[in-house]
Protein backbone atom coordinates (compact mmCIF):
# COMPACT_ATOMS: atom_id res chain seq x y z
CA UNK A 1 0.00 0.00 0.00
CA UNK A 2 1.43 3.34 -0.84
CA UNK A 3 1.03 6.15 1.43
CA UNK A 4 -0.08 9.54 0.58
CA UNK A 5 1.45 12.94 1.78
CA UNK A 6 -0.60 12.80 4.49
CA UNK A 7 0.02 9.64 5.45
CA UNK A 8 3.83 9.27 5.50
CA UNK A 9 5.48 10.07 8.90
CA UNK A 10 7.32 13.33 8.43
CA UNK A 11 11.39 13.31 8.65
CA UNK A 12 11.16 14.75 12.43
CA UNK A 13 8.91 12.09 13.19
CA UNK A 14 11.03 9.37 12.13
CA UNK A 15 13.84 10.95 13.65
CA UNK A 16 11.87 11.41 16.56
CA UNK A 17 10.51 7.13 16.31
CA UNK A 18 14.85 6.37 15.70
CA UNK A 19 15.47 7.80 19.01
CA UNK A 20 12.92 6.11 21.13
CA UNK A 21 14.05 2.63 19.15
CA UNK A 22 17.64 3.59 20.20
CA UNK A 23 15.99 4.14 23.71
CA UNK A 24 14.39 0.68 24.09
CA UNK A 25 17.43 -1.08 22.20
CA UNK A 26 20.13 0.85 24.51
CA UNK A 27 17.86 0.14 27.47
CA UNK A 28 18.24 3.91 28.75
CA UNK A 29 17.29 5.21 31.64
CA UNK A 30 15.84 9.09 33.28
CA UNK A 31 19.84 10.76 33.22
CA UNK A 32 20.91 8.87 30.43
CA UNK A 33 21.99 11.18 27.67
CA UNK A 34 21.19 10.24 23.92
CA UNK A 35 23.77 10.94 20.96
CA UNK A 36 23.65 14.74 19.80
CA UNK A 37 22.03 16.62 16.78
CA UNK A 38 25.01 16.22 14.98
CA UNK A 39 25.94 12.10 15.68
CA UNK A 40 22.02 11.49 14.66
CA UNK A 41 21.99 13.65 11.73
CA UNK A 42 25.16 11.61 10.64
CA UNK A 43 24.34 8.22 11.35
CA UNK A 44 20.66 8.77 9.54
CA UNK A 45 22.06 10.88 6.60
CA UNK A 46 19.35 13.99 7.30
CA UNK A 47 19.28 17.73 7.88
CA UNK A 48 20.23 18.87 11.70
CA UNK A 49 16.95 21.08 11.45
CA UNK A 50 15.26 18.13 10.99
CA UNK A 51 17.09 16.58 14.32
CA UNK A 52 16.53 19.51 15.92
CA UNK A 53 12.66 19.58 15.28
CA UNK A 54 12.66 15.87 16.64
CA UNK A 55 14.20 16.37 19.60
CA UNK A 56 12.54 19.65 20.59
CA UNK A 57 9.02 17.40 20.15
CA UNK A 58 10.27 15.19 22.46
CA UNK A 59 11.28 17.89 24.96
CA UNK A 60 7.28 19.19 24.69
CA UNK A 61 6.38 15.48 25.23
CA UNK A 62 8.67 15.08 27.96
CA UNK A 63 10.76 12.78 27.08
CA UNK A 64 13.93 14.71 26.64
CA UNK A 65 15.80 17.78 28.66
CA UNK A 66 17.53 19.71 26.48
CA UNK A 67 20.40 22.23 27.50
CA UNK A 68 22.69 24.29 25.88
CA UNK A 69 25.72 23.13 24.55
CA UNK A 70 25.52 19.53 26.18
CA UNK A 71 23.52 16.44 24.60
CA UNK A 72 19.86 15.55 25.72
CA UNK A 73 19.33 13.35 28.55
CA UNK A 74 15.81 11.35 29.38
CA UNK A 75 13.68 13.02 31.39
CA UNK A 76 11.82 11.17 34.73
CA UNK A 77 8.43 11.17 33.65
CA UNK A 78 6.56 14.35 33.85
CA UNK A 79 2.16 14.34 35.04
CA UNK A 80 2.11 18.05 33.87
CA UNK A 81 2.79 16.95 30.12
CA UNK A 82 0.12 14.60 30.10
CA UNK A 83 -2.02 16.86 32.61
CA UNK A 84 -2.30 19.43 29.20
CA UNK A 85 -4.22 16.94 27.61
CA UNK A 86 -6.48 16.47 30.16
CA UNK A 87 -6.51 20.34 31.07
CA UNK A 88 -7.65 20.79 26.74
CA UNK A 89 -10.22 17.74 26.67
CA UNK A 90 -12.27 19.23 29.69
CA UNK A 91 -11.45 23.11 28.68
CA UNK A 92 -12.45 22.30 25.00
CA UNK A 93 -15.43 20.10 26.50
CA UNK A 94 -14.92 17.16 24.55
CA UNK A 95 -15.23 15.36 28.31
CA UNK A 96 -16.75 16.74 31.19
CA UNK A 97 -16.25 16.10 35.29
CA UNK A 98 -18.66 12.96 35.24
CA UNK A 99 -16.27 11.46 32.44
CA UNK A 100 -13.38 12.13 34.49
CA UNK A 101 -15.16 10.21 37.72
CA UNK A 102 -16.02 7.40 35.65
CA UNK A 103 -12.71 7.22 34.51
CA UNK A 104 -11.18 7.76 38.51
CA UNK A 105 -13.61 5.18 40.02
CA UNK A 106 -12.08 2.43 37.60
CA UNK A 107 -8.16 3.18 38.09
CA UNK A 108 -9.19 4.30 41.88
CA UNK A 109 -11.03 0.59 42.92
CA UNK A 110 -7.89 -1.02 41.82
CA UNK A 111 -5.94 1.69 43.97
CA UNK A 112 -7.36 1.16 47.14
CA UNK A 113 -7.28 -2.50 47.03
CA UNK A 114 -3.59 -2.59 46.25
CA UNK A 115 -3.10 0.20 49.12
CA UNK A 116 -5.01 -1.93 51.49
CA UNK A 117 -1.88 -5.19 50.64
CA UNK A 118 0.60 -2.71 50.13
CA UNK A 119 0.52 0.30 52.49
CA UNK A 120 2.90 0.84 55.01
CA UNK A 121 2.24 1.95 58.73
CA UNK A 122 3.73 5.46 58.09
CA UNK A 123 1.10 5.85 54.78
CA UNK A 124 -1.87 4.39 57.13
CA UNK A 125 -1.02 6.58 59.93
CA UNK A 126 -1.00 9.50 57.31
CA UNK A 127 -4.32 8.51 55.67
CA UNK A 128 -5.84 8.40 59.42
CA UNK A 129 -4.22 11.80 59.68
CA UNK A 130 -5.80 13.20 57.06
CA UNK A 131 -9.25 11.83 57.54
CA UNK A 132 -9.06 13.31 60.66
CA UNK A 133 -8.66 16.66 59.23
CA UNK A 134 -11.19 16.57 56.51
CA UNK A 135 -13.63 16.00 59.45
CA UNK A 136 -12.23 18.56 61.44
CA UNK A 137 -12.35 21.40 59.02
CA UNK A 138 -15.91 20.50 58.10
CA UNK A 139 -16.77 23.53 57.26
CA UNK A 140 -14.15 25.18 55.93
CA UNK A 141 -15.01 24.71 51.48
CA UNK A 142 -10.57 25.13 50.41
CA UNK A 143 -9.40 22.59 53.20
CA UNK A 144 -12.19 20.55 52.60
CA UNK A 145 -10.91 20.05 48.89
CA UNK A 146 -7.58 20.22 49.77
CA UNK A 147 -7.84 16.99 52.23
CA UNK A 148 -9.64 15.24 49.23
CA UNK A 149 -6.91 15.70 47.68
CA UNK A 150 -4.33 14.56 49.63
CA UNK A 151 -6.26 11.00 50.78
CA UNK A 152 -6.56 9.94 47.40
CA UNK A 153 -3.31 11.26 46.44
CA UNK A 154 -1.75 8.89 49.26
CA UNK A 155 -3.87 6.21 48.48
CA UNK A 156 -2.01 6.39 45.01
CA UNK A 157 0.89 6.39 46.74
CA UNK A 158 0.36 4.01 49.10
CA UNK A 159 -0.57 0.97 46.57
CA UNK A 160 2.83 0.66 45.30
CA UNK A 161 1.99 1.83 41.51
CA UNK A 162 3.60 4.46 40.04
CA UNK A 163 1.09 4.49 37.31
CA UNK A 164 -1.50 5.65 39.74
CA UNK A 165 0.09 8.51 41.69
CA UNK A 166 0.87 9.69 37.79
CA UNK A 167 -2.33 9.36 36.20
CA UNK A 168 -3.98 11.02 39.78
CA UNK A 169 -1.42 14.17 39.36
CA UNK A 170 -2.21 14.49 35.37
CA UNK A 171 -5.94 14.63 35.92
CA UNK A 172 -5.40 17.22 39.20
CA UNK A 173 -7.45 20.23 37.85
CA UNK A 174 -10.67 18.05 36.83
CA UNK A 175 -9.80 16.11 40.10
CA UNK A 176 -9.86 19.54 41.59
CA UNK A 177 -13.10 20.47 39.84
CA UNK A 178 -15.26 17.17 41.07
CA UNK A 179 -13.57 18.02 45.03
CA UNK A 180 -15.21 21.84 44.55
CA UNK A 181 -18.43 19.94 43.27
CA UNK A 182 -18.18 17.37 46.22
CA UNK A 183 -17.73 19.88 48.61
CA UNK A 184 -19.99 22.39 47.43
CA UNK A 185 -21.26 25.07 49.99
CA UNK A 186 -25.26 24.42 48.53
CA UNK A 187 -24.56 20.76 50.46
CA UNK A 188 -26.63 20.48 53.49
CA UNK A 189 -24.94 19.55 56.85
CA UNK A 190 -25.82 16.06 56.31
CA UNK A 191 -24.64 15.53 52.82
CA UNK A 192 -21.16 16.70 54.00
CA UNK A 193 -21.09 14.33 57.12
CA UNK A 194 -21.83 11.57 54.26
CA UNK A 195 -19.25 12.32 51.86
CA UNK A 196 -16.68 12.24 54.76
CA UNK A 197 -17.99 9.35 56.35
CA UNK A 198 -17.36 7.35 52.67
CA UNK A 199 -13.60 8.89 53.15
CA UNK A 200 -13.32 7.47 56.48
CA UNK A 201 -14.56 4.20 55.68
CA UNK A 202 -12.30 3.65 52.74
CA UNK A 203 -9.05 4.72 54.90
CA UNK A 204 -10.95 2.68 57.47
CA UNK A 205 -10.80 -0.53 55.02
CA UNK A 206 -7.48 -0.09 53.98
CA UNK A 207 -5.32 0.32 57.37
CA UNK A 208 -8.06 -3.09 58.37
CA UNK A 209 -5.63 -4.57 54.97
CA UNK A 210 -9.23 -5.25 53.72
CA UNK A 211 -8.72 -5.33 49.85
CA UNK A 212 -12.29 -6.28 49.06
CA UNK A 213 -13.81 -3.80 51.70
CA UNK A 214 -11.60 -0.95 50.42
CA UNK A 215 -12.60 -1.09 47.11
CA UNK A 216 -16.38 -1.75 47.97
CA UNK A 217 -15.85 1.54 50.08
CA UNK A 218 -14.35 3.45 47.73
CA UNK A 219 -17.20 2.09 45.35
CA UNK A 220 -19.70 3.59 47.05
CA UNK A 221 -17.92 6.83 47.65
CA UNK A 222 -17.90 7.06 43.86
CA UNK A 223 -21.26 6.28 43.47
CA UNK A 224 -22.30 9.22 45.31
CA UNK A 225 -19.91 11.38 43.71
CA UNK A 226 -20.70 10.80 40.45
CA UNK A 227 -24.41 11.47 41.38
CA UNK A 228 -23.60 15.13 43.01
CA UNK A 229 -22.06 15.89 39.78
CA UNK A 230 -24.69 14.38 37.53
CA UNK A 231 -27.66 16.53 39.11
CA UNK A 232 -25.66 19.70 38.90
CA UNK A 233 -25.38 19.14 35.23
CA UNK A 234 -28.73 18.80 35.02
CA UNK A 235 -29.74 21.72 36.81
CA UNK A 236 -27.62 23.49 35.09
CA UNK A 237 -28.75 22.12 31.70
CA UNK A 238 -32.88 22.82 32.93
CA UNK A 239 -31.60 26.61 33.86
CA UNK A 240 -29.91 27.31 30.18
CA UNK A 241 -33.37 25.46 29.24
CA UNK A 242 -35.34 27.64 31.04
CA UNK A 243 -33.21 30.57 29.90
CA UNK A 244 -33.17 30.11 26.40
CA UNK A 245 -37.12 30.13 26.89
CA UNK A 246 -37.93 33.14 28.56
CA UNK A 247 -35.38 35.19 26.04
CA UNK A 248 -37.81 33.94 23.40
Amino acid sequence: MVLSSLERPTLSAQVARHILELVNRERLRPGDRVPSEVQIGRDLQVSRGSVREAYRTLAALGILEIESGRRPRLRQIDPKVLAQVFDYALNTAQVDVAHVLETRRAIELQTAQLAARYATEAQRSTLRELVAQMRSVATDHARRVASDMAIHSMIAEASGNPLNSLLLSAMRSPVEASSRIHFDDNRTERELIRVIDAHEAVVARICAGDPVGAASAMSYHFDISILRVKRQNAHVEIAGSLGAVSAT
